[in-house]
């Protein structure tokens, strides 16, 4: 699965029995951090993550095998079961590894910008930027994930031929051939958060020269996987860990293509919207002025945002209006407005024609509150992105003025 920041995206992979993950790409939205984790080692300098889940998934799986693997090998001991699970869980781990992997080397083949690859549990994140600007970028980037565990399994499979599918390599290459092939499978099952998913967007855009009309594809094609999963669950039965990870999975993958679903429709909100469109009335104030006086005197001219400018009239600062509606009122007399403003630093200054796709992965890159807005070189107000939220997602905007 690939994540993308300005395309965040993530894979879903599951294990023997079952396997999920989101799928390879997500489209740049708002909000979404990848998960936190060790640094393994950089590949073609892309950091590799692994986080603690993914340990202890390694060892849930090598758990579930173990009972496998002592009936497969009756005359094994227990230190051999317990290495031969230990095996193959490491070896799931570098399957998910290798998925990713793929993901991430097309990508930069592609002149993409990856930024890290990282494994959590039974899912795999590699995030990079920007998202393909094709559907056939789109196809590459997010088949060669899956296709990676094809390979994978079919060398497992030809392994097999030169050992006894008896003897301990045997049953590590069996295990390690059906991990791999699950994976393949399962992450081309038409639906997002899946590769499958991805690749369904990347059909109907092509088709259809829509890639909006592709997400939403995907993303109820989501729901149909999620539903599959619950009713080949029930039919299949099984009992404990097993059924409980399958409907589990299932929930995930609803929930994912539900999110997917809900980006889609803030998607088709962005075209039209610009930075010079949503900027406020801004009033230009010296550092030294007290925040109650410049409050009043935004309020006088009809302004909304203040801004610190330096003796040459430049903006240096823009007021910060989080810490300003943490301040009580009666210490705003006694703050200069500089205290409360922050600095103007890279990536918060926008172009006033700046708009969409290019708008919110700038938003994407340097997360802030508020940005400067120029035209022609001239400061001509500033963006407030609670703004920004409100003209995608009413019902967010109004969560994060209650939070202030």
């Amino acid at each position: 699965m690939t994540d993308q920041r300005s395309q965040a995206s993530s894979d879903a992979h599951g294990g023997p029995g079952g396997s999920g993950q989101p799928p390879g790409q997500r489209p740049g939205q708002p909000g979404g951090e990848r998960p936190a984790g060790m640094t393994l080692g950089r590949v073609r300098g892309v950091p590799i993550l692994v986080s603690p889940f993914a340990l202890v998934f390694a060892v849930l799986v090598a758990y579930l095998l173990s009972d496998s693997i002592r009936d497969r090998l009756p005359d094994a001991s227990d230190g051999q079961v317990l290495g031969l699970a230990a095996a193959i869980s490491v070896g799931f781990l570098a399957s998910l590894l290798a998925h990713e992997l793929g993901h991430a080397l097309v990508a930069l083949r592609l002149g993409h910008t990856v930024r890290s690859v990282t494994l959590h549990g039974f899912a795999g994140f590699t995030e990079f930027e920007p998202e393909p600007r094709s559907a056939g970028r789109m196809f590459l980037i997010t088949f060669s994930g899956p296709a990676v565990n094809g390979i994978l399994a079919g060398a497992c499979e030809l392994g097999l031929l030169a050992v006894s599918g008896d003897s301990h390599l045997g049953v590590v290459l069996r295990d390690l051939g059906l991990v791999n092939l699950t994976l393949f499978v399962f992450n081309l099952a038409p639906g997002l958060p899946l590769d499958g998913g991805r690749i369904v967007v990347a059909a109907v855009w092509a088709a259809t020269g829509d890639q909006l009309r592709g997400l939403r594809a995907g993303a109820y094609g989501g729901f149909v996987v999620a539903g599959a999963l619950v009713v080949w669950g029930s039919m299949v039965g099984g009992e404990g860990i097993g059924l409980f990870y399958t409907y589990a999975l299932a929930g995930f993958l609803a929930f994912a293509a539900y999110q997917s679903l809900r980006a889609a429709q803030l998607r088709g909100r962005l075209p039209g919207l610009s930075a010079g469109r949503l900027v406020r009335r801004t009033l230009p104030v010296e550092g030294a002025v007290p925040l109650a006086e410049a409050l009043r005197r935004a309020q006088e001219v009809g302004a909304t945002a203040v801004a610190v400018i330096g003796r040459d009239g430049a903006p240096q600062k823009i007021m910060n209006g989080s810490a300003v509606d943490a301040l009580p009122e009666h210490r705003r007399p006694w703050m200069s407005v500089d205290e409360v403003s922050r600095e103007i630093g890279p990536g918060m200054v926008f172009d006033a024609d700046l708009e969409g796709e290019d708008l919110l992965a700038a938003v994407q890159r340097a997360p802030a509150s508020e940005y400067l807005v120029i035209q022609g070189g001239r400061p001509v107000g500033v963006l407030a992105m609670v703004d920004l939220v409100a003209r995608l997602d009413p019902a967010a905007a109004a969560r994060m003025v209650a939070h202030r």
